[in-house]
């Protein structure tokens, strides 16, 4: 949900990314306004939540069952087999994910957000005055993640020192630079924020907090997996042994949460009678289900693993890291009868600039002004650290002969093609009001037999072929099949003077010149066919794969596709 944040309107933090709004929740004595959109976050990601349920694709083990004591504890049984199960098959040397020791140590850095924040879903758990069984079992859990009061128990403590242990020393927790921190993800700070925001409404939705708390330590077995990786690689497994042992299910936290869970239901049938004890569950369930599949980590994840982004792509983040103080910092400077600072509200057309002006030589860094700019006598002297001067010579060199900067060549299939352009614009839609209030009708992703109208950017979420069958539906009028020039969003959208037309309207890596919005074009011509369907029989009864799982398991699921984070820790 990185981005999808507040409802634009009368709400001034709405647009904003994920990791402003985790900033604004650790700094909330200066945000004395952000509780009512805090309260619309938490509302989202629990409705987000509460619709996969109803996913009919959604694996059995997190699917909705009536509550009885013996069905929670039946269910439990079979999520913790399947991972045992998934431990005693594991091999670090085959991680299907996290294949290298390079790879472990960016997922460290990537859970970092989550993990120096471990135990915040509890930390408003104790109301003021006397409490029950149901809240010292939970505070006694949040007592153990902060440590006991030794802060060489503290969870979070111990894993920043696993950060340092592999020369990974990041700014402090609550400032700004923590959450610009441009080497992390911005959907590293969506399951933080999750819980931040669930937990600032602790007595609104405590029983939501219960179900959160249940995923969160039932799982833990699974990261013996994860100590099994980091011996392999050398790096210190503290941080994970301490989880496998404090979180076990006989007389850990797994177990503590599982008590808690019947002891708040049972209290609530004897109160109130079935229904409303069942009301009550289904809150409980979904709590369990939102922290199981909240956020994009795992999947960009293993999308950065898969396909790491080129040296055009660090530039373009580069430039857009400084934007915004350099759009203003160049006064009437132009480049090629542009001014500067507007160009930086454009990174590719600054890099187009740079080259077209004559300031970078494709191929030769040495003949390439720009380069003379960041020397000791130039006006860029340390603006850019030697890592990132490597990249812009790295970009450059990657120019030479109309090179694409190391991108992989695109498909011939006019659907493959497209299915990389909704990827490529999926991060960059996040936050766009336009987005948030186009709405598109097309066949319900859950339900194929019914029809669901939505924003746009829900649709970003589904699978691209979801995606692409909603964008080409004759009910939304924006696409005629065969007739690029008959097509609303060729016509008025790829090809206007508007931000979508410029960000798709240059070439695209490996295309051969063609530009974005004629791969979109193109697309359409070729009637708008969807991508083929993955090879294979769907798997009987598929489990949720996790960052962790076998290869094998994972050969064998339907999708391939891994909810939230991929990992509880």
């Amino acid at each position: 949900m990185s981005g999808s944040g507040a409802t634009a309107g009368t709400d001034p933090y709405a647009g904003l990314r994920d990791r402003d709004y985790f900033h604004i929740m650790l700094n909330l004595d200066s945000h004395t306004d952000f509780l009512p959109t805090a309260r619309s976050l938490a509302e989202r990601f629990l409705g987000a939540a509460r619709t996969l349920q109803a996913d009919p694709g959604l694996e059995p083990e997190l699917r909705p069952f009536r509550y009885t004591p013996a069905s929670y504890r039946d269910r439990l049984d079979q999520i913790y087999q399947g991972l045992v199960d998934d431990v005693s098959r594991y091999e670090a040397r085959r991680s299907w994910t996290l294949r290298t020791r390079e790879d472990v140590i960016e997922w460290i850095r990537q859970m970092a957000p989550f993990n120096q924040t471990d135990g915040a879903w509890l930390r408003n758990i104790a109301p003021v005055g006397p409490i029950d069984e149901v809240r010292s079992l939970l505070l006694a859990i949040w007592l153990d993640e902060m440590g006991g009061g030794d802060p060489r128990l503290n969870h979070p403590s111990i894993y920043t020192t696993l950060l340092h242990s592999v020369d990974l020393y990041l700014p402090d927790l609550r400032t700004r630079a923590y959450a610009e921190d441009p080497a992390m993800l911005d959907s590293a700070y969506t399951v933080p924020l999750f819980q931040l925001v669930v937990s600032e409404f602790s007595h609104v939705y405590f029983p939501e907090l219960l179900g959160m708390t249940q995923y969160l330590e039932w799982s833990s077995v699974e990261l013996r997996n994860m100590v099994l990786l980091a011996e392999h690689f050398g790096l210190d497994p503290h941080f994970y042994e301490m989880h496998v042992a404090i979180d076990n299910a006989a007389t850990g936290h797994g177990d503590m949460a599982r008590r808690a869970v019947e002891l708040f239901l049972e209290q609530t049938r004897a109160e109130l009678g079935e229904e409303a004890m069942q009301a009550q569950w289904e809150r409980v369930w979904t709590g369990y289900v939102a922290f199981a599949t909240t956020g994009t980590l795992a999947e960009d994840m293993r999308r950065l693993r898969l396909s790491p982004p080129s040296a055009a792509d660090r530039v373009v983040t580069m430039i857009r890291d400084r934007a915004p103080r350099a759009r203003v910092n160049h006064g009437r400077k132009r480049l090629g009868g542009t001014l500067l600072n507007d160009l930086f509200a454009d990174p590719a057309a600054l890099m187009s600039a740079l080259v077209a002006n004559g300031m970078i030589v494709p191929g030769d860094p040495g003949r390439s002004p720009f380069f003379g700019l960041l020397g000791p006598d130039g006006p860029m002297y340390r603006i850019f650290s030697n890592a990132d001067v490597a990249t812009w010579r790295e970009w450059t060199l990657s120019l030479a002969a109309g090179g694409s900067g190391g991108a992989e060549p695109f498909p011939a299939d006019p659907a493959r093609r497209m299915v990389l352009l909704v990827e490529r614009m999926r991060g960059r839609q996040q936050g766009q009001p336009a987005h948030q209030a186009e709405k598109l009708t097309g066949p319900d992703p859950a339900d194929p037999a019914g029809r669901v109208t939505q924003p746009v950017t829900w649709w970003f979420d589904q699978p691209p072929a979801a995606f692409l069958r909603a964008l080409a539906d004759g009910e939304n009028g924006w696409v005629v099949p065969g007739d690029p020039a008959a097509s609303r969003i060729v016509t008025d959208l790829l090809r206007g003077d508007n931000a979508m037309a410029r960000a798709l309207g240059r070439p695209a890596p490996g295309a051969g010149g063609a530009t974005w919005v004629d791969l979109a074009a193109d697309w359409i011509a070729a009637g708008c066919p969807l991508p083929a369907e993955p090879a294979g029989a769907p798997a009987a009864d598929p489990r949720p794969l996790s960052l962790l799982s076998p290869p094998e398991r994972v050969a064998a699921h339907p999708t391939g596709k891994i909810h939230g984070s991929g990992s509880v820790h």
